[in-house]
């Protein structure tokens, strides 16, 4: 058989497998990922899947009436989503040992600027916000640039734990003639114009549809022995099929193989990376907060449609009357002040609705339980807490909420880091082994003043001492700040960074998410608490018993304490202490300042 028939056919069976296939997770319930996706885009963009769509907006059903959607999904997705976030200013490098941790540090701000550039942190921000909604994000990285992967078109083995784990899986692109032009180009691909010549013989067809497929291939050699070697293959489907006279088909066509490379799972799993929101055993795609609350949104949407149901009747004003000559239309047909000659009375017939408690009551059942099962309690979502509720009791609820968000943002960030070190930083690596300048400002000026002030001093003072005078401490502790000084005036430093400077950097990566989830009111507490106990106490930043204590505090309350305790600095005021008043604060003592008061020694490597 022709090697490319085969593997178009293989592909195409691949696909309608994974369409109508289900699998058995445990008896009695199946899963198929193609439903649980079209079901999912449905139901986040509230749209019904089976009902009738007289226009672009409206459904109706079987008697006509409107049909509502209401969506109880879009907000705890949103909820889940910032609970688990966290920026590039979290990711941390760290010296491992027999690193040198000034490398370690000028590699790590010069990697923020980096990310900055090439906006990675719009990429964390969207894996954040398609985590709760679809349950799995795969990003593809080509030459260190991250792509997201439209689960639509992802063919996998759905059952598979993770995609290493699959004996295929089968990327699925549809490009213009003018874009597949592009990646052709890219690729090295030269049956471009074939497969364009190809394209424009096919009818009802906007996009040429190219497989990207990696998984063992089936190969027959000259003797007749099958082999299944793991390859990546690029496979245009285009073309017609020929048929006789009689309608059956003479010649089907088989695409047009465009590359098929010797792979191996290994590369694989370094081009393409998974992030999963829940996991269980027997499915590849994770469940995410929208699969999680099918059923309450099917019970929502019925409860909600036979409300709007009953309200039609509420609105009708409807009479009766004995009087069997008498027949109008009292809404058209009456005028102002007229009289009616009637032998009975006209009343109005009494349309009560006794089931508006009962709707109320399967409303609240059903959004509490949408509440427990994705936890976007009220108090996580910023609401205000009914009346009359202590204050303890929320944030005990906020706080349990929050832990449960802590340990997925957990299992992310590991994932995320892996992708770091293995493939993002390398890139990074490799484009900065040229001689380029950082820009130092701010926090990272002080950290950077704090390194080279004592290596700068140092060398003044060996100049002095070869000219044959010695300084005194304080002499040192002027030229010092004299040093400091004279880098801050000019607001920046810009560093000239030697070519292969990074090359052989020993270094690990850390994500630090302490505090991400903590409320911004909470967060303003700690400081104001903090800067109460360092008031009624100075030493607590230097007795080491007392430090431990009061870092634990900070972080605990979303503070990171490597932010607000820096190298201690000294000023020209510090150098005279006669010359300054003794002044006292309104709420904070005047700070002694003839007393020396050590304090904490940055150490943000």
């Amino acid at each position: 058989m022709d090697e490319k028939l085969n593997i178009l056919r293989s592909i195409n069976q691949e696909i309608e497998d994974f369409k109508s296939k289900q699998v058995t997770i445990v008896t009695g319930y199946g899963f198929n990922q193609y439903n649980i996706l079209q079901r999912i885009f449905f139901y986040y963009n509230s749209r019904f899947q089976s009902a009738k769509y007289v226009d672009e907006f409206n459904a109706v059903d079987d008697e006509g009436d409107r049909m509502y959607f209401f969506n109880i999904n879009k907000n705890p997705c949103k909820v889940y989503s910032k609970a688990i976030d966290f920026d590039t200013k979290n990711i941390r490098l760290l010296t491992t040992g027999g690193g040198e941790p000034t490398k370690t540090w000028f590699m790590e701000r010069d990697l923020k600027y980096w990310m900055r550039d090439k906006q990675f942190g719009k990429v964390l921000n969207r894996i954040f916000y398609e985590l709760p909604i679809f349950g799995s994000v795969v990003l593809k990285i080509i030459d260190g640039e991250p792509y997201f992967v439209d689960l639509r078109n992802f063919v996998v083995e759905p059952s598979a734990d993770s995609l290493a784990d699959m004996n295929y899986h089968t990327e699925i692109h549809n490009y213009t003639p003018a874009e597949f032009r592009k990646v052709a180009k890219r690729m090295n691909w030269t049956k471009t114009q074939e497969v364009i010549d190809a394209f424009h013989q096919m009818k009802n067809t906007s996009h040429i549809r190219i497989y990207e497929r990696y998984g063992e291939v089936e190969e027959t050699d000259s003797e007749g022995k099958k082999t299944y070697p793991y390859k990546r293959v690029f496979m245009a489907d285009v073309g017609v099929d020929k048929y006789d006279n009689y309608g059956n088909i003479e010649v089907k066509h088989n695409g047009i193989l465009l590359a098929s490379d010797e792979w191996t799972p290994e590369k694989t799993a370094k081009l393409y990376w998974e992030f999963h929101a829940e996991k269980i055993p027997g499915r590849w795609l994770g469940i995410g907060v929208v699969e999680t609350l099918f059923e309450p949104q099917v019970k929502q949407n019925e409860t909600a449609n036979l409300e709007s149901k009953s309200a039609y009747f509420l609105a009708l004003h409807v009479f009766q009357t004995r009087d069997q000559a008498f027949s109008r239309n009292l809404k058209g047909n009456v005028r102002n002040g007229e009289v009616f000659n009637t032998e009975s009375e006209v009343t109005e017939v009494a349309i009560q609705d006794r089931n508006g408690a009962f709707f109320n009551e399967q409303t609240r059942k059903w959004q509490l339980n949408r509440d427990e099962m994705t936890f976007a309690y009220d108090a996580v979502q910023g609401e205000r807490s009914p009346a009359g509720t202590p204050l303890g009791s929320t944030q005990i609820s906020i706080g349990q909420t929050l832990s449960y968000f802590e340990g997925i943002q957990e299992n992310v960030a590991m994932d995320i880091k892996e992708m770091l070190y293995e493939v993002i930083i390398p890139q990074f690596e490799k484009e900065n082994t040229k001689e380029h300048t950082l820009r130092l400002v701010g926090k990272d000026l002080d950290a950077y003043i704090g390194m080279v002030k004592n290596e700068l001093v140092a060398k003044e003072v060996i100049r002095q001492m070869v000219m044959g005078k010695f300084l005194t401490n304080e002499d040192r502790d002027i030229i010092g700040i004299a040093i400091a000084e004279a880098i801050k005036q000019e607001k920046e430093k810009i560093l000239d960074i030697p070519s292969n400077y990074y090359k052989g950097v020993k270094y690990d990566v850390d994500i630090d998410i302490t505090g991400e989830s903590i409320d911004t009111r909470v967060r303003s507490a700690t400081y104001f608490a903090g800067l109460q106990a360092i008031t009624a106490d100075p030493t607590i930043t230097t007795d080491p018993v007392k430090k431990k204590f009061f870092f634990k505090y900070l972080e605990d309350g979303g503070v990171n304490p490597n932010d607000l305790f820096d190298v201690e600095q000294k000023t020209p005021d510090m150098m005279m202490p006669e010359m300054q008043p003794r002044m006292g604060g309104g709420g904070v003592s005047a700070p002694q300042l003839n007393q020396a008061v050590q304090g904490q020694t940055a150490n943000t490597i």
